[in-house]
């Protein structure tokens, strides 16, 4: 049993769910930077000559992006023998299962993940160290933003996982021998 994220999933998370800032945000990136050099170079009197930055400045802005997302591909985790493996860059554990309580919370508990200290984030997907709305610390681990959340807890450190179906998770971790409670 996984869910890890294909490139294409970490792709759409950059778009979804659409929030109005992060629109406007986008638009002023891919259409104002163009915009300007349009502007500047026509200013300038040197369109004729320099036309080619255009379209270089636009490959690049797609590049960056591109590249920026691609150690995201992968995220997520997978149940094995060996326990629970958690990919959320940049951080990558192995859990063992039996000394691991979990907890299945709704989204709007206190174990919410609120400010992102350490990793990636968009507005679909949140991956890396993330202070708490109760002040603890934790590893995220946080897709497409769905209404409950697993929250773990091995040897004082915390594990947020949420994602579409991460109930099903939570089940397999019970099944497994994970100690159920609060947290």
């Amino acid at each position: 049993m996984s869910y890890q994220l294909s490139y294409l999933d970490v792709l759409k998370a950059l778009f979804l769910p659409l929030a109005p800032f992060d629109v406007l945000l986008l638009a002023g990136v891919f259409l104002g930077i163009p915009l300007i050099t349009i502007w500047a170079l026509k200013a300038a009197g040197a369109w004729r000559r320099w036309w080619w930055l255009l379209p270089v400045t636009v490959a690049f802005l797609f590049l960056v992006q591109l590249l920026a997302i691609w150690p995201q591909a992968g995220s997520g985790w997978r149940l094995t023998d060996e326990g629970l493996k958690l990919k959320a860059w940049p951080v990558s554990t192995t859990l063992d299962l039996k000394g691991t309580r979990a907890a299945l919370v709704e989204s709007s508990s206190p174990w919410r993940p609120v400010t992102r200290t350490y990793g990636y984030g968009t507005p679909g997907l949140t991956t890396g160290w993330c202070k708490l709305a109760n002040g603890e610390k934790a590893v995220v681990f946080r897709h497409l933003h769905p209404g409950r959340m697993v929250v773990l807890e091995l040897e004082g450190r915390y594990y947020v996982l949420t994602h579409p179906g991460v109930e099903e998770l939570y089940s397999a971790l019970l099944a497994r021998g994970v100690k159920q409670g609060a947290l």
